[in-house]
C-alpha cells in the first residue's frame, strides 16, 4: 500500500540535540555540534561547543533539558556560555573531532549590511498625509513624503544605518511615544522640522 503524507513537509533533516548528547561521554562536554539549516543557509561558519548539559531525566524521549555552550553565529562569537533554546528542533548534527578544525580555522565573518534610513510612502498614504499638512497651513514638499526607517538590531539582525536621523532624536519623548497612529507620528516629525507648533491631533 503506498504511503501518503498529509500536511506540510518538514524542513529539518537532523536530530534532536539531546538525542546526540545522551549518547556521548559526559553528555558531550567539549564536543562541537551545528545546526544543519544554518550551514546550508550561510557561507560563514556557525557552531556550538558544549560547555554544560543538564538533561531532563524524567523525559522518556530524551528531548528535554538545557545546554550551555559557546555559540558562534556566522563567524561572530555571541558568548562563551549561552543557553541553547532550540534543542527541541530536529536540526542538529554532531561534528567529528577530525572535522572540528575546519570550523575553527574558518575566519570568514559576516559583514553587516547598510540599511537605508528613508523610503517613499505608499501613494494613498502620501496623499492623505499631504492633504492633512495643507489643511493645517504647512508648505508641502516631495521630501515630506519620506518614511524614516529604523532597524531593530538583534542577534540575527545586525544591519547598520550609518546616517543617523537627528530629527527623531530631537523630538520630545512624549511626542515619540504618545501619538495614536503611525501617520500622526510622521506629521509630528514634519512639523518639528519646519518649526511649526504642534497642532491638536
Amino acid at each position: 500500500m503506498p504511503v501518503r503524507y498529509v500536511g506540510r513537509q518538514g524542513t529539518y533533516t537532523g536530530k534532536f540535540l539531546f538525542n546526540l548528547l545522551c549518547n556521548l561521554k559526559g553528555f558531550g562536554v567539549g564536543r562541537m555540534v551545528v545546526r544543519k539549516s544554518f550551514n546550508e543557509r550561510y557561507a560563514e561558519p556557525s557552531y556550538y561547543i558544549i560547555k554544560q548539559a543538564f538533561p531532563d531525566l524524567t523525559s522518556t524521549d530524551y528531548k528535554a533539558g538545557y545546554v550551555l555552550a559557546k555559540q558562534v553565529f556566522r563567524g561572530k562569537c555571541l558568548g562563551e556560555e549561552k543557553r541553547i533554546n532550540s534543542g527541541y528542533k530536529p536540526d542538529w548534527q554532531l561534528i567529528s573531532k577530525a572535522d572540528e578544525e575546519k570550523y575553527l580555522s574558518n575566519k570568514l565573518a559576516y559583514e553587516p549590511l547598510e540599511a537605508p534610513t528613508t523610503a517613499d510612502m505608499p501613494p494613498l498614504l502620501a496623499k492623505f498625509y499631504m492633504d492633512r499638512l495643507s489643511r493645517d497651513g504647512v508648505e508641502v514638499k516631495p521630501e515630506d513624503t519620506k518614511l524614516y526607517l529604523r532597524v531593530n538590531r538583534g542577534v540575527h539582525n545586525r544591519a547598520q544605518q550609518s546616517q543617523v536621523d537627528e530629527l527623531t532624536k530631537s523630538l520630545p519623548s512624549e511626542e515619540r511615544i504618545q501619538p495614536k497612529t503611525w501617520a500622526e507620528r510622521q506629521m509630528l516629525k514634519t512639523y518639528k522640522r519646519k518649526g511649526v507648533s504642534r497642532p491638536s491631533l
